[in-house]
């Protein structure tokens, strides 16, 4: 995992509101790991080592098994289906 530098929430003012919209709740509903929407993590994860890029609008770091239920039956509902 890369350490971020950015403690503010500036980063999450710049997310689009659907993304909002699935990430808070799954702060809320207790996951641990790491979310992090700063341009430094998303610019590692945008490319597969192809010519190809894309950013994501942010990263999240599951620290242990029940961090990818909870992200997993979050995505799972029909108001997140544009998640990707």
């Amino acid at each position: 995992m890369i350490a971020s530098l950015d403690t503010r929430t500036a980063p999450f003012e710049r997310l689009g509101n659907s993304y909002l919209r699935f990430l808070q709740p799954l702060k809320t509903r207790g996951f641990e790991g790491e979310i992090a929407p700063d341009y430094a993590n998303r610019t590692v994860l945008a490319t597969d080592n192809s010519i190809y890029q894309r950013l994501p609008q942010a990263a999240v770091y599951p620290k242990h098994a029940e961090d990818l239920e909870r992200l997993t039956r979050l995505a799972a509902q029909t108001s997140h289906r544009g998640i990707v």
